[in-house]
């Protein structure tokens, strides 16, 4: 029998004493298919007389067979003993081995079993396949299950649409499984349904009565079986639909099962919880974007709200929670739409992310599941796991809590160069950014574990002084090799991504611009099995010297350099010509060792830098610019304080617009002055005075009550959701006591009173505008006193 396969998900089982894999994908006729093939499990032994363990090891129960074969481990070639075995016996055989002799060592047991799988086997997550093999008796409920024999990789990859299932569910309660769910909507292609017990008249098509909520959970389970998807998807879905979902069904005694293995929902131990289900791939999509996505986006939190509107250009609908237990039947039938909208956003999210998700897979190699969960160290150390067998490499071990530990007791070492600026409004100027400048060092300098030296100067190494000097092999290792070769394809996409644009290559240059940048914070992440905080010092000590250099090199040439942060420097042209800098950039790359490359960010018309609030100095990485065709770039100013009202960040944001724009600050100087006037007469709606706070713990674990954490409190009186990690909405009333604090002012928004204009003006307003009129020499009392003026003159 031959087919074309696809695989998705992956799960081992012993038989007869023997390890097997279960592959789960598609066929390329869209059929389901479980694919099933014995597993190659081994470790690696370690000791300085390998030949005199073998026969030793060899009469050890449970070892299948021996090697002495030729290694490397971190970078330096090695004898060692190739021991194989069964997965499940493989800890008791090492636990054997080490009792032999005290200088024995073991690397790779440590590396699970599916991993093992793929690097051996070549049989990799989301790549076409033709494979070979006969019929195998398995109980999984696939069109297919076969015993496979031969897997040849398709030279031309067909595109893979998978199948996906979005889900959300509406609860009474947030707190796990302690009230019903009220509602279950369920969303695919050419599908929607709403799932409830909760019945009314006139409700729309997709809204399907239930006679009790055990009734729903088993719907649920029937449709999601019935459309039989590749995917399951949800936001927040590992840490509260499919725990609740679970705790229903206990409630209930039913026995919830789902996707072609019929297969329980299965929780990770420990936090964050990650909900797995054996053959149907479950994708957290905040999981994902958290970890991958959260740099590309602007969105204030990554709410679903939020990132769907970023993303989507779409938004959840709106409804008032507390009032649930109150519902009139419309409102009902309004709250079957609102959960169904939820399910349509995940199901449009996904589709927007697939690319990213479906690269990262490939490139990374691990699951789906695993990689829209690991963290960016995670995901580097897979790449290097998968890669490890070109360079003939045996893994290092994963470090224990013991070692961790003592990692993190360790000195930090330091970090970037800063050129603070000198608060002004510039014109004309320039700004050359490092191109990946770690990442180049990393790959110029050869920095990692297996080229460190450590302090002892070796013939051939290179010295870097990190506070004490350390040394490094100049021959060129495996993570240099590594990350060159991410670097070149990463530029390589790039490349083909400004000829012909399109999702793929775009997610695909994303892939290896996510993995350059992570390397450099892999190499001090205590948790990391090539840890080495030396490569990491050295490479910020090295990006160091090379940005005061070339900053000394362009005030050399006639440049004046006003600011420098991490890997870039803004400068003013000083009556240069922009072919002149284009020249003396091109003739400071001829001077950069290795990969290093300088570019150009842009020209800029216009630029300020502001004021610190506790001092003269410029703000770091607080600045905002105009290019010549009137582009604009702000950075810092829309992350100082995510506690501020939309009008706030509106005045702060159309401030810096206006003096890019005029350069000149009295224009916005009067409209500040306008916007004070309004708030005084109180002609500011009070939709835009709504304060958001993040609620980062519990309600309980808060030792001293800020207004947001009043308002939860609040809320959860009200029987409203409040969770962690959600932003709390409250205005700040006028009370008429000037002595209360601001928590005891602080309202819901659907609370009746008036909004405090002087903490609006005080807290809000002027905070937001003040450091930028501070450039122009304008203090907080005159723009009051201006304002008040101007308001006598017109009185």
């Amino acid at each position: 029998m031959k087919l074309k396969f696809i695989p998705s998900d992956y799960e081992y089982f012993v038989l007869n004493g023997k390890t097997y894999m279960k592959i789960f994908g598609k066929t390329s006729e869209g059929k389901t298919c479980c694919l099933i093939d014995e597993t190659v499990n081994f470790f690696y032994v370690l000791n300085a007389e390998p030949e005199k363990l073998i026969k030793k090891i060899k009469d050890i129960e449970g070892v299948k067979r021996v090697e002495l074969v030729s290694k490397n481990y971190l970078g330096k070639p090695v004898k060692v003993i190739k021991v194989f075995c069964e997965y499940h016996e493989m800890q008791g055989i090492a636990h054997k081995i080490k009792g032999i002799d005290k200088g024995v060592e073991t690397r790779e047991r440590d590396i699970n079993q599916i991993t093992r799988y793929i690097t051996e086997k070549k049989i990799k997550p989301l790549v076409w396949y033709e494979i070979q093999g006969s019929p195998f008796t398995e109980r999984v409920e696939a069109d297919f299950v076969i015993k496979l024999e031969k897997a040849w990789e398709l030279e031309k990859q067909p595109d893979f649409k998978p199948k996906v299932l979005a889900f959300d569910i509406e609860t009474e309660q947030f707190e796990i499984g302690r009230g019903k769910i009220l509602m279950l909507s369920l969303v695919s292609d050419n599908f929607r349904k709403v799932l409830t017990w909760k019945k009314t008249n006139k409700a729309k098509k997709y809204v399907e009565f239930c006679k009790d909520e055990k009734e729903m959970l088993e719907k649920f389970m029937q449709y999601t079986n019935k459309i039989n998807p590749d995917i399951i998807t949800g936001y927040f879905s590992d840490g509260f639909d499919f725990p609740y979902i679970r705790a229903r069904a206990e409630k209930h005694g039913l026995d919830l099962r789902l996707g072609m293995t019929k297969s329980r929902i299965v929780f990770s131990k420990g936090r964050p919880l990650n909900a797995k289900i054996i053959g149907l791939v479950h994708v957290d999509l905040l999981k994902f974007i958290e970890t991958v996505y959260s740099q590309y986006l602007q969105s204030e939190t990554l709410n679903l709200n939020d990132v769907a509107k970023e993303l989507i250009g779409e938004e959840k609908l709106k409804i008032n929670h507390n009032k649930v237990h109150e519902f009139e039947e419309k409102e009902w039938n309004d709250f079957f739409e609102y959960n169904l909208q939820d399910s349509v956003l995940a199901y449009k999210l996904f589709q927007k992310l697939w690319p990213d998700m479906l690269e990262l897979t490939r490139i990374i190699q691990e699951p789906l599941f695993t990689i829209t969960r690991q963290s960016m160290s995670g995901l580097v150390e897979s790449y290097f796991l998968h890669n490890l067998a070109r360079f003939n490499e045996i893994a290092e071990k994963r470090p224990i809590h013991e070692e961790i530990e003592k990692r993190r007791q360790r000195q930090k070492y330091e970090g970037a160069f800063v050129l603070q600026p000198q608060p002004a409004l510039y014109e004309n100027l320039a700004i050359f950014d490092f191109t990946s400048m770690y990442a180049s060092i990393i790959v110029s300098f050869n920095l990692s574990l297996s080229t460190f030296l450590g302090e002892k100067e070796q013939a051939n190494s290179l010295e870097v002084d990190i506070g004490k000097k350390v040394y490094f092999s100049k021959k060129k290792g495996f993570v240099a090799k590594l990350l060159e070769e991410i670097i070149r394809l990463r530029k390589k996409y790039k490349e083909e991504l400004k000829k012909e644009p399109n999702p793929i290559k775009k997610a695909r240059s994303n892939a290896f611009k996510l993995l350059a940048n992570a390397i450099y914070g892999y190499h001090g992440f205590f948790g990391a099995r090539y840890y080495c905080p030396e490569a990491a010092a050295s490479t910020a000590a090295l990006a160091r010297k090379f940005i005061k250099e070339t900053i000394d090199k362009t005030n050399r040439r006639g440049y004046e350099v006003i600011y420098a942060d991490t890997d870039g420097f803004a400068f003013l042209l000083n009556k240069k010509t922009k072919e002149e800098t284009l020249e003396f950039l091109k003739k400071l790359n001829t001077q950069l060792p290795g990969i290093m490359e300088l570019d150009l960010e842009d020209f800029y018309k216009r630029g300020i830098w502001v004021t610190k609030r506790t001092g003269a100095f410029g703000a770091k990485k607080k600045y905002a610019l105009i290019n010549e065709q009137g582009k604009i770039k702000i950075r810092g100013f829309e992350t100082v304080r995510r506690d501020w009202c939309a009008l706030a960040r509106q005045v702060q944001n159309k401030v810096l617009k206006m003096i890019l724009k005029e350069g000149t600050h009295e224009n916005a100087l009067v409209y500040v002055q306008e916007v004070i006037k309004k708030l005084k007469k109180r002609e500011i709606p009070k939709e835009e005075l709504i304060i958001k706070t993040q609620l980062k713990k519990p309600v309980s674990e808060y030792k001293s009550e800020g207004p947001h954490v009043t308002i939860a409190k609040k809320m959860l009186k009200r029987g409203m959701p409040t969770e962690v990690g959600m932003l709390i909405h409250y205005y700040v009333s006028d009370t008429g006591k000037s002595k209360d604090r601001i928590k005891d002012r602080a309202k819901l928004p659907d609370e009746e009173g008036k909004y405090d204009v002087k903490y609006y003006m005080h807290n809000q307003i002027l905070p937001a505008v003040e450091n930028i009129f501070e450039v122009f020499g304008v203090k907080e009392k005159d723009i009051l006193e201006s304002e008040q003026k101007k308001l006598d003159f017109f009185g």
